[in-house]
């Protein structure tokens, strides 16, 4: 006998089972997992007339109790979930209302202006959620609709389409099926050890890969979902009142705990799983020290977000202290529903496991998207003879252990050599002062030159000059920063990763500037 592999059915197993345990807490708002059960059901019935099978339902909110209770309540319904990171710019966020193509919207009554005109001109109905809008109180007029499977479910259906940027150019809608979202939460489940006693708090926004699973994984394991409206309040979300448990996190949302003048110290040990973009190694120690137990993750949203895992508590260390962060720094095996994943060059052959001779992440699993929604070309271009095609450069190390190093427009190419620049980046956070750094490649008369954008711990007072002398003796002269630039901030993305072409592009204005310098100054010497 075969039925649809879905996170459904277990979701629907807690609601039976664990009825009168904690669900959910936000605020001073508690639900049970009947109660959380009975508005999944009574929603289901708000959005039986306006929500067809296989329809898309969208949502644009922060994390929110309401934005969970629609991740439940959509896919129940036989639709699919739209998330739309709020952090887009307007522009993006009415572009990609338009592309996906929704029946219904959930929006934040906070960024209800910035949509609605759209969602007027496309008559999309609106169900206005978030401060203010009692929406959970209107669900009472609703009778509860039978909570069972969809009739026919495809497990090869979407379960939900998550776009992997706001860009209006080359729109990525990745279409997760309810296979994949099933695999996912096994992989979670396991590898978080996520159990009915636990308490996870979403630090990570639900609309960044579905809070990489976590929206349905927290639920099939019968565990109390924490809802964390905005991560900067992370450090309060995380008070011993709280009794958290576990979470998952980018640096970009954990860099103001592992910072040195912070001196938090957790009330008990709290499981967090790290990914997004690669953690430093102090990173990690300093979040060790303060009780954090850290897996290291790496994955993408076409993988269903994680796919990869570095988790102490499956490695053979030696007696070294400070081996274990250097290793969790490492994005590690696959997970154990992970499948397949290879380091290949460019002819597609195997790099060797030497820790050093780089290549392609290319991933064949049961976690890999369905395809981009509305886009043939970008699906063809990332699914090439059943492997999707990452763009990601990695090692491989002794032991199959991954290390990821650039995406492959980010290698920089210096005097003929090849080098990424996290081995950059690598030694400019040894420095002590460094809080974050990132390294890009500036052009001029002779080629890519490696320019370091530095932001600094409180406090510290350093010239770039002195953290250029201080890489000078751990760098060969081609792969030293041609400049440093310390700023205040480095611009990110919606879901925390830096935007490496604003950096570029600063980098080249600057390189430009220097350059036309020089040449006046030339030109005066001549006519002088």
């Amino acid at each position: 006998m075969k039925t649809p592999l879905t996170p459904l059915e277990a979701v629907l197993r807690t609601f039976a089972v664990h009825g009168e345990r904690p669900a959910l807490q936000e605020g001073d708002l508690r639900l049970t997992y009947r109660e959380f059960a009975e508005a999944t059901a009574r929603l289901m019935a708000l959005l039986g007339g306006s929500l067809h099978a296989g329809g898309h339902a969208l949502l644009i909110a922060p994390n929110t109790a309401c934005a969970l209770l629609a991740f439940h309540a959509v896919p129940l319904c036989g639709g699919v979930i739209v998330p739309l990171n709020p952090a887009f710019s307007d522009e993006a966020l009415n572009f990609l209302t338009r592309h996906a193509d929704p029946q219904v919207a959930f929006v934040d009554a906070a960024h209800l202006p910035r949509v609605q005109g759209t969602l007027t001109e496309l008559g999309i109905p609106v169900l206005v959620i978030g401060d203010g809008s009692d929406f959970l109180g209107r669900l009472s007029e609703f009778a509860p609709a039978p909570l069972t499977l969809p009739a026919g479910l495809d497990e090869d259906a979407p379960i939900s389409v998550n776009y992997t940027s706001g860009t209006t150019s080359d729109p990525k809608g990745v279409m997760l099926t309810h296979r994949n979202a099933a695999i996912n939460s096994m992989d979670m489940l396991y590898h978080l050890n996520l159990r009915p006693s636990s308490v996870y708090l979403h630090a990570l926004p639900l609309t960044h890969g579905n809070g990489w699973g976590c929206a349905w994984t927290v639920t099939v394991a019968g565990a109390a979902h924490v809802i964390l409206r905005d991560p900067a309040d992370l450090r309060f979300g995380l008070s011993a009142e709280a009794q958290i448990t576990h979470l998952c996190a980018s640096p970009a949302i954990l860099g103001p705990l592992a910072d040195h003048p912070f001196g938090m110290a957790l009330p008990k040990p709290v499981r967090v799983l790290i990914g997004g973009t690669s953690p430093r190694s102090s990173m990690i120690a300093a979040l060790q020290a303060k009780g954090f137990e850290v897996l290291h993750g790496y994955g993408l949203i076409e993988t269903s977000a994680v796919l990869t895992i570095t988790d102490l508590s499956e490695e053979l260390l030696p007696p070294d202290p400070y081996s274990a962060p250097k290793v969790l720094a490492r994005q590690g095996h696959p997970m154990v529903y992970g499948g397949q994943i290879e380091v290949v060059s460019e002819d597609g052959a195997g790099v060797p496991h030497d820790g050093q001779t780089p290549g392609e992440i290319v991933i064949r699993s049961n976690v890999v998207m369905k395809g981009y929604y509305k886009n043939r070309a970008a699906t063809r271009r990332a699914i090439k003879d059943g492997w999707l095609h990452t763009g990601d450069l990695a090692v491989i190390h002794e032991g199959g252990r991954l290390e990821i190093l650039d995406r492959e427009g980010d290698l920089l190419k210096i005097g003929g050599q090849a080098i990424s620049s996290v081995q950059i980046e690598a030694v400019l956070y040894r420095h002590p002062s460094v809080r974050e750094a990132v390294v890009v490649a500036a052009h001029d008369d002779t080629g890519d030159l490696p320019v370091a954008f530095v932001t600094l711990h409180a406090g510290a007072q350093v010239q770039g000059r002195e953290i250029l002398s201080f890489c000078t003796p751990h760098l060969p002269d081609y792969a030293l920063p041609r400049r440093v630039q310390l700023v205040a901030d480095l611009p990110k993305t919606a879901s925390g990763k830096v935007l490496k072409h604003v950096l570029r592009a600063k980098a080249n204005e600057t390189a430009d500037a220097l350059r036309r310098e020089r040449v006046a100054g030339e030109e005066l010497g001549v006519r002088g």
